[in-house]
């Protein structure tokens, strides 16, 4: 439960923020919408509900317990944390290796995280998904993917007309 509290802070006090940034970028006018009002309706909606989340968690807790030791090591030594990290990597080194490496890299380190032990299945189902997702994306959506930089570049420039010959795509 205390995580849960922290959680909920940190993710309360970073949707504020996130709340008055996007305000303070926005040129709209006063007669338009601008861009910034679809997130800012959301980020309204979060916080709200993050404040009424947050006072049922305090009824609740009703000054119960506190932060102890045992819950944060334990939180850090989970597969949760794990793949927190797992996705920041993964966030960290897309724009550098492009999208189809980090897409088969990520997908191979969260099925080991999530227990898979056969290689040639994560192997076959990271670079199946990481295809199918780079289809769907560049096909009917029309959205280029990060293609990376130095021989990655190269690499995913090589991938794109291999895909590009397949019939029907």
């Amino acid at each position: 439960m205390t995580l849960d509290l922290i959680f909920n802070v940190f993710l309360l006090v970073f949707s504020i923020y996130c709340f008055i940034y996007i305000g303070a970028v926005d040129n709209a006018t006063a007669t338009e919408l601008g861009a910034a009002f679809w997130p800012r309706l959301i980020l309204g909606i979060m916080i709200v509900l993050l404040v009424i989340g947050l006072v049922n968690l305090l009824r609740k807790k009703n000054g119960k317990g506190a932060v102890s030791g045992e819950g944060v090591k334990n939180f850090f030594k989970g597969k949760l944390f794990l793949g927190m990290v797992i996705c920041a990597v993964t966030a960290l080194i897309l724009p550098v290796i492009g999208f189809i490496p980090t897409s088969i890299l990520f997908l191979v380190a969260y099925g080991i995280l999530l227990g898979e032990k056969r290689p040639k299945v994560l192997a076959i189902t990271g670079i199946a998904a990481t295809l199918l997702l780079y289809i769907i994306f560049q096909g009917p959506l029309s959205i280029f993917l990060p293609r990376g930089q130095w021989f990655f570049r190269n690499f995913a420039l090589a991938m794109e007309n291999l895909i590009g010959m397949i019939p029907g795509l």
